[in-house]
């Protein structure tokens, strides 16, 4: 009963975050050039946006970033819907190591995990003991903590544009 009640709660205040934050980025137009600094420190070590950016997260210059139905759950509760091929997945090895990244590849032989640095961790799936998906995300919820209202409206007027900025 009380997860019942915690998970809407949840819901609600998630609601209310969509829409306060919709409000103030549909209230006025955002400068992308202060913008793109917010994305470049809070995002771009996960995340790629024309060319610049890490490669943990999806690159996102393909991504539906113009409709804020989509882009703002996405941000809010990232664990909402993890993309496929970046779940964390965390495995136990019969000799007692437990490994976690995501899953590259498998097959009947072996598993294949990335770490969030690029290298690979190849496993036989004789050696596995376990292995779980996380229903977590690695990227953090409140990423928009502490923003004002303009940088709100600069952060998202930057990562909807459609062409990279110069300068």
């Amino acid at each position: 009963m009380v997860q019942v009640v915690c998970r809407v709660l949840r819901q609600l205040c998630l609601r209310d975050r969509l829409a306060r934050v919709r409000a103030v980025v549909e209230g006025r137009p955002g400068s992308p050039y202060r913008g793109r600094e917010l994305f470049m420190q809070r995002c771009a070590s996960c995340h790629q946006l024309f060319h610049k950016g890490g490669e943990i997260g999806p690159n996102l210059t393909h991504y539906q970033r113009d409709d804020l139905d989509t882009l703002l759950p996405g941000i809010l509760d990232p664990s909402r819907e993890i993309r496929e091929g970046f779940e964390q997945m965390h495995v136990q090895t019969r000799d007692g190591r437990l490994l976690s990244g995501f899953l590259a590849d498998r097959t009947d032989k072996l598993l294949i995990l990335r770490g969030i640095d690029g290298g690979d961790t190849v496993i036989e799936q004789s050696q596995v003991e376990s292995a779980k998906v996380s229903p977590r995300s690695l990227m953090p919820e409140g990423l928009l903590t502490g923003l004002s209202d303009q940088q709100l409206r600069d952060f998202f007027a930057y990562l909807r544009i459609a062409q990279p900025i110069r300068n």
